[in-house]
């Protein structure tokens, strides 16, 4: 295990399992670096063969409604792990999900296989797991809660914060066009672009080609009723 995979690991809830179960989940891992805007997973895959881990980057999870619209699952940061359900589920109908990679990105892939037999044979990793899961899934729900109540604006502004990378001594930046913003949030680009430009000349953002900028996030938050 290299030093990159050990790292991400101390950051993902695979860190509180003891060392050999960590051994066995990544056995065999393979390491995948790709560029901003990279297709990781593309619609219509019927294999659910993989498990990712996150070492550098962020990467967009999203579906695919049978109307042809896409809508922001999740975002995947250093750290946080995609693909374990998929470990547990025998696929019949092609994967309407997708992955994109919104900026350089590192991840870790390991085979759904071995992570299924570790969980057998291990319930500390069969109870981590379900962990993990449920916290996605609570996650999920909010998100879904989140979307069905909220307006426009606020869906917009809940994307941007979701996708923001920070780094310090500087504004966040949110790695994407108005177009990757409007599929995340399941509208049109022109409507996007509406609330972008509230949001700037009310000096919350600034828009750069292929990213906006968060000039004011705590202001921001308080839209949503974030602590």
């Amino acid at each position: 295990m290299d030093d990159e995979l050990r790292g991400a690991i101390r950051e993902s809830f695979l860190a509180q399992l003891p060392d050999g179960a960590i051994a066995a989940l990544v056995e065999g891992a393979v390491r995948f670096e790709v560029p901003a805007g990279a297709l990781v997973r593309g619609t219509g895959e019927r294999s659910y063969a993989v498990v990712r881990l996150v070492a550098e980057g962020l990467l967009r999870i999203m579906r695919t409604v049978p109307d042809g619209r896409t809508i922001t699952q999740r975002y995947l940061r250093r750290g946080e792990v995609g693909g374990i359900a998929g470990a547990f589920i025998a696929p019949t109908t092609p994967n309407t999900g997708r992955a994109d990679a919104l900026m350089r990105s590192v991840y870790y892939q390991f085979r759904h296989d071995i992570w299924r037999q570790t969980a057998e044979r291990d319930a500390r990793v069969a109870v981590a797991l379900l962990a993990e899961l449920g916290r996605i899934a609570e996650l999920s729900m909010e998100h879904m809660a989140n979307r069905a109540l909220a307006s426009m604006r606020q869906r917009v502004v809940g994307q941007l914060l979701d996708a923001a990378h920070y780094a310090d001594g500087v504004d966040p930046v949110v790695p994407v066009t108005q177009q990757q913003l409007a599929d995340g949030v399941g509208s049109a680009r022109e409507v996007v672009a509406r609330v972008l430009h509230s949001l700037r000349e009310e000096r919350l953002v600034a828009t750069k080609v292929g990213s906006v900028v968060l000039l004011d996030p705590e202001r921001l938050r308080s839209e949503l009723n974030v602590p």
